[in-house]
């Protein structure tokens, strides 16, 4: 009599279990269990109608996969193959995404070796921007120059009712950035920049910024800027509670940049000394 209780227990405990499974719930079988690429495809069916990632499980076979929380809305899932593993496939997944009721989930891929580190998705690099304009996500050279270069920061400037010019910075070693126009949302323009190209680089640019200013003057900002053609340095110098934004050409032999004096700004203009260039200046008020 006992035994039989204890057996119907189970059985009403088992029942329960199985009914407080959500219809249409996937249950995801422990590692190595089942065919992996048929249980990917079960819990992640967006990965069954993406071309990379379909033709890079049928070029290495059998394989198995895991996944990695980044944040609460992202997610890594890897794809290694099973049997000499040179390389893996990783895609950022939005963890939120209806993935089984067609919702598109999959962002940036990358096919990187096995041993290899990472990189960062762009998008959760720097989200904000990305947010705000989400062309950036579709520009290989923003993807690559964020994603592989590893900028600290960017800057977003104003340039008229519906334009707009992003700069992504990296001022580690050598001062590089990526410059991107856009108008009304889309790039129309995309610059790479590097000192190490430029006939002025960072330090050059500092110190005609520092000219004429008091003793106890530092910089507080450094950004390169692209007008039409022209490259210029923008150095904020400060000194006490005064700011000056000075503008100095990247190449002496192009002149004046055009550009647009900012709401708040006055603009002077100083003549420094021979093959110096022209160095313009714009004061905060």
């Amino acid at each position: 009599m006992t035994r039989s209780i204890t057996l119907l227990a189970l059985g009403l405990i088992l029942a329960a279990l199985v009914c407080s499974i959500p219809a249409g719930a996937v249950v995801t079988p422990l590692p190595g269990q089942g065919n992996q690429m048929e249980i990917l495809f079960g819990v992640h069916p967006n990965a069954k109608t993406n071309e990379t990632i379909t033709a890079f499980i049928a070029e290495h076979g059998e394989i198995w996969w895991h996944e990695s929380t980044y944040n609460h809305t992202h997610e890594y899932v890897y794809i290694v193959p099973a049997n000499d593993c040179e390389e893996q496939l990783v895609y950022l997944n939005r963890i939120r995404a209806d993935e089984h009721g067609g919702e598109q989930s999959i962002g940036q891929i990358w096919i990187i070796g096995c041993d290899e580190a990472l990189p960062l998705a762009a998008e959760l690099t720097f989200p904000k921007i990305f947010a705000k304009y989400p062309a950036l996500s579709d520009d290989g050279g923003v993807r690559s120059y964020v994603e592989n270069q590893s900028p600290g920061r960017y800057e977003e400037f104003k340039t008229g009712p519906s334009r707009a010019q992003v700069c992504f910075i990296n001022d580690t070693g050598v001062f590089t950035e990526y410059i991107v126009d856009l108008s009304g949302g889309e790039i129309i323009s995309t610059t790479y920049v590097s000192e190490e190209d430029l006939p002025v680089n960072k330090s050059a640019a500092t110190a005609q910024a520092f000219s004429g200013k008091p003793p106890d003057a530092r910089v507080e900002n450094i950004v390169l800027r692209a007008y039409d053609d022209t490259i210029v340095w923008e150095v904020t110098v400060r000194a006490g509670s005064k700011a000056d934004v000075v503008q100095v050409p990247a190449d002496p032999a192009s002149g004046h940049p055009p550009w647009t004096a900012t709401p708040g700004f006055g603009a002077v203009v100083a003549v420094c000394g021979i093959g110096m260039g022209i160095v313009l200046c714009r004061k905060r008020r």
